[in-house]
């Protein structure tokens, strides 16, 4: 009998410190994403809820079904036209993710875990959008230090040699910095190179958000576009400084 009490003592001790554990695992989720899953709990239908909470993480498939979805969704009308929008909104810039996408990414992902019974791995998550966003952050700010140098370097009337890549539709194109790095190789056959002169420079906003105005002299192929629009010898056209264009 004491032996059966005993039992049923520690039995008892077990269930209570599980319970507590498991209120504290709880407690870790902050209120901005509880408030996330009480949103979708109400504005998602069941089996939609349901269907979501059976995929595995890691299925190819899903993410862009759900990016454009619920994720779209939520961006619109919890992230920015809802009555705690600010206050979502200030809890990922005070963690580090300051992208409406990584904000829904990580309500979903987190949602997702949550139905699941599983850890949010909160931090885990941030660190990947940090990780991911360190090296373009580093790039744009390389790009405007090297905007501001060439702005300063150069003075109406100036004449300078741009070269420029080219994509589909024989149009020249600019690369965002997404792979992190102010660098191409230019391909003469293909790529195009203008002279011009400067007939105007001027800032938008910013001391770094720095433009010319040039006047084309010559290009080395006539017929090739500017960002999808025809500029021939003799026209202007304007650009920014923060860009991958080689300018000389």
């Amino acid at each position: 009998m004491k032996r059966l009490q005993l039992f049923m003592k520690n039995l008892l001790f077990i269930f209570i410190f599980i319970s507590i554990i498991c209120c504290k695992a709880k407690e870790r989720i902050p209120k901005e994403l509880k408030y996330s899953f009480e949103y979708l709990d109400k504005n998602w239908e069941k089996k939609e809820i349901e269907i979501f909470k059976n995929i595995t993480e890691n299925d190819s498939t899903t993410p862009r079904k759900y990016h454009f979805g619920i994720g779209m969704h939520l961006r619109n009308n919890l992230l920015r036209h809802n009555e705690q929008s600010k206050n979502l909104t200030n809890f990922f810039n005070s963690i580090g993710i300051r992208h409406y996408d990584d904000m829904s990414s990580i309500i979903l992902t987190s949602y997702h875990r949550y139905l699941n019974n599983q850890d949010i791995e909160l931090q885990s998550q941030v660190d990947k959008y940090v990780e991911y966003w360190k090296p373009i952050i580093e790039c744009q700010k390389n790009m405007k230090l090297k905007a501001v140098k060439l702005y300063n370097k150069y003075k109406t009337g100036d004449t300078l040699s741009i070269k420029m890549p080219v994509g589909e539709n024989n149009s020249v194109v600019d690369y965002p910095c997404s792979n992190g790095t102010l660098e191409w190789i230019f391909n003469e056959s293909k790529d195009l190179s203008i002279r011009g002169v400067i007939t105007d420079k001027y800032n938008i906003n910013s001391d770094t958000n720095v433009f010319f105005k040039v006047k084309i002299l010559n290009k080395n192929h006539p017929e090739t576009k500017i960002m999808m629009e025809e500029v021939n010898v003799g026209d202007e056209f304007n650009f920014t400084l923060s860009t991958f264009w080689r300018i000389e």
